[in-house]
């Protein structure tokens, strides 16, 4: 809980702000990740695949890499990594970066990746992922994925939260309801 609260409190909001700002002008939104980060950039890809906008996710190296070198202006590359030193992220950014995209890293500050990106969103958590599995850092992370949808949702406005409805009560259907499991 102290870790979680000293990510809140060095969260740069200005940066959250203009993450969100990137996100609902995209074009296209790819979430990419390895190791623990992979299922934190899968759990952005189901978020956001409900907005409307094309979403591309993978944990494949190589398929996260001719999706960054397919990328172009307007499209919007998120890549997420607790130490940011993972060589193929970095080099993601830049692949992605080389072709106009933007890339959002969310990730430790002043690392490689954070450096290579065009915004950084750092989470300073103190945790040790060379020694421990990652816990702590991976709850921020997705924490971080639920602010950026939630900010894309009302930046987008009433009439995209009526469509956020709409699919939503689509899925209902797909569901038992509780009285027809007799709850």
């Amino acid at each position: 809980m102290a870790s979680l609260e000293q990510v809140k409190n060095s969260l740069d909001i200005a940066a959250v702000n203009r993450a969100v700002d990137l996100l609902t002008q995209a074009k296209k939104i790819s979430f990419f990740g390895l190791g623990a980060s992979a299922a934190v950039a899968h759990d952005a890809m189901n978020k956001f695949f409900r907005f409307n906008i094309p979403v591309v996710y993978s944990e494949d190296i190589v398929l996260q890499r001719m999706s960054c070198m397919n990328s172009s202006e307007g499209d919007v590359v998120v890549l997420i990594s607790h130490t940011g030193r993972t060589k193929m992220l970095v080099e993601l950014s830049a692949l992605a970066r080389e072709n106009d995209a933007t890339v959002i890293a969310i990730t430790s500050p002043r690392s490689p990746l954070a450096l290579e990106a065009s915004l950084t969103l750092a989470l300073d958590v103190p945790e040790d992922t060379d020694m421990f599995m990652p816990m702590t850092s991976r709850l921020a992370q997705l924490t971080v994925i639920d602010v950026l949808a939630t900010g894309f949702t009302l930046r987008r406005g009433a009439k995209f939260r009526d469509n956020l409805k709409r699919v939503k009560d689509a899925l209902k259907e797909s569901r038992f309801d509780k009285t027809e499991l007799g709850l």
